[in-house]
């Protein structure tokens, strides 16, 4: 994406100040190293004490930045994420018992808990979502809050298992987030989580994993050393294996030929340029874009050409796989250990 080749890249050692650490937000040690890369007024850092990577200054935006972003897919049966699937296969996973979804999203993962035997409660702070997944599913237990709501509410609330899938990643605190989980937890309860993979293949920008959006990068280390620094047994941790069509995505990318640009007469906007609009500008150009019929030929384009590299990517998967290429997705089941 050319958005990402105007971004500075890794500033000199000899512009960070020793005197002007910052504090890792997982395990709260200084981090004096000098900006893996920098995006409008924030910049990448890396802890090396426990392997995070994290923007800084960074702040999550609220509920309605994320409703203005994400809107189409607050009222569309969602498939289920990789995450969701690797809980529901995980022999050590709890098979029942009281399930807390943070940050449920349209209520799918918190349908097919319940239909597999848990009893769901979810909490998703857009509201679309939230009415979707009561009049799609017929959820009841669903409220549209943000976790420390439902913790002043419910206080004396406990769950064998509370799930928070895509959402880690999202948190301008995730210390705090993960003591806000572990409150609704039983003494011996356990987590289920799923990041982005900081290790994927990835082959250019990915602009869903700037700010404001995603906050912290997470590999297998750096979750393994937060998940255990607060009091979890990790049982079993996993990197998703490369799929086709992830395969099928980073050739597309690989493989540009301006076809598609050439198709709309103008590039839209990249997901980090409409994240930094107000958020009446914002809605303003995505109303705009869904209403532009080049955009839906720029898409349908794209769509083609993605399945046109399926193909190839059935065919070279196993010489990717055997390079060490992994998946979009990292998925942790951990059990707290009692006091």
């Amino acid at each position: 994406m050319n958005q990402a080749a105007n971004r500075a890249v890794a500033a000199s050692a000899s512009s960070v100040s020793p005197h002007t650490a910052r504090l890792c937000p997982a395990c709260g040690r200084p981090v004096q190293s000098a900006p893996l890369e920098r995006a409008r007024d924030a910049a990448l850092y890396a802890c090396a004490a426990c392997d995070l990577q994290f923007w800084h200054p960074a702040k999550m935006p609220d509920a309605s930045w994320y409703e203005a972003m994400y809107q189409g897919r607050d009222s569309t049966a969602m498939p289920l994420e990789p995450g969701h699937l690797f809980f529901l296969a995980d022999p050590l996973a709890p098979k029942q018992g009281r399930l807390l979804d943070i940050g449920c999203g349209v209520g799918n993962f918190l349908a097919a808990a319940r239909d597999a035997g848990f009893a769901v409660t979810g909490i998703e702070p857009n509201q679309n979502a939230v009415r979707f997944a009561k009049e799609h599913y017929g959820l009841r237990d669903v409220f549209a809050a943000v976790p420390a709501v439902l913790q002043k509410t419910r206080p004396l609330e406990k769950f064998d298992t509370v799930t928070f899938f895509e959402v880690l990643e999202h948190q301008d605190n995730p210390q705090a987030f993960l003591d806000t989980a572990k409150s609704f937890l039983k003494d011996d309860g356990l987590i289920a989580l799923s990041v982005p993979n900081r290790n994927r293949w990835q082959i250019g920008s990915d602009p869903l994993d700037y700010p404001p959006n995603h906050l912290t990068r997470w590999s297998p280390a750096a979750l393994r050393n937060f998940i255990e620094s607060n009091g979890f047994q990790v049982l079993s941790i996993r990197e998703q294996p490369l799929t086709v069509r992830r395969a099928a995505q980073m050739l597309s990318t690989m493989f540009r030929s301006g076809l598609i640009a050439g198709a709309t007469g103008e590039r839209p906007p990249a997901f980090s340029d409409l994240a930094q609009m107000p958020l009446d500008e914002l809605q303003r150009t995505v109303n705009r874009l869904k209403a532009d019929k080049r955009q839906t030929i720029a898409a349908r384009l794209a769509a083609g050409k993605l399945r046109a590299m399926l193909p190839f990517a059935a065919l070279l998967l196993p010489y990717f796989r055997w390079r060490g290429r992994t998946g979009l997705y990292l998925y942790c089941l951990a059990r707290r250990r009692r006091p």
